[in-house]
C-alpha cells in the first residue's frame, strides 16, 4: 500500500485535487522521469512517493515542496516551522556596479573580430 497524505488520498488523486483536473498518470511518470511500467510498479511500494519523487512532481507541476512532504508524512508542520525558523537568510549584495559600456551612436559601433562577415 503506497504512501497517503492525511485525508487518505494517494499522489495522482491529491494531484487530480490540487490541479482542478485530471492528471494523467503519463504526466507524473514523465515527471519523475521514468517509464510507465517502473510507475506502476512504484505507485504499489510502500515507500512511494518518496521525497525525490515529491520534489520531482512539485517542480513539475508548481506545487511546494514542503507542502508535500508534509501531507506525505515526510516531515511535520513543527518541523517544518522549526526549520524556516532556524535557517539563516543572508542577502548579498554587489560592492560596486558592473561598469558596462553601452555605444550611444551607431557610428561608434565596431564589428567583433571573432566573429565571421556578414
Amino acid at each position: 500500500m503506497p504512501r497517503t497524505d492525511e485525508n487518505g488520498r494517494q499522489l495522482k488523486t491529491l494531484l487530480d485535487y490540487l490541479l482542478d483536473g485530471d492528471i494523467e498518470a503519463k504526466d507524473i511518470y514523465e515527471a519523475l522521469n521514468i517509464s510507465s511500467s517502473t510507475y506502476y510498479r512504484r505507485v504499489k511500494e510502500r515507500d512511494y512517493p518518496n521525497a525525490e519523487e515529491l520534489r520531482l512532481v512539485a517542480g513539475r507541476f508548481g506545487l511546494s515542496y514542503p507542502d508535500l512532504q508534509v501531507r506525505f508524512g515526510l516531515m511535520s508542520r513543527e518541523e517544518l516551522r522549526q526549520y524556516v525558523e532556524s535557517a539563516p537568510f543572508t542577502v548579498a549584495t554587489i560592492d560596486a556596479p558592473i561598469a558596462t559600456r553601452i555605444p550611444v551612436k551607431l557610428s561608434q559601433l565596431t564589428a567583433r573580430a571573432d566573429a565571421p562577415p556578414l
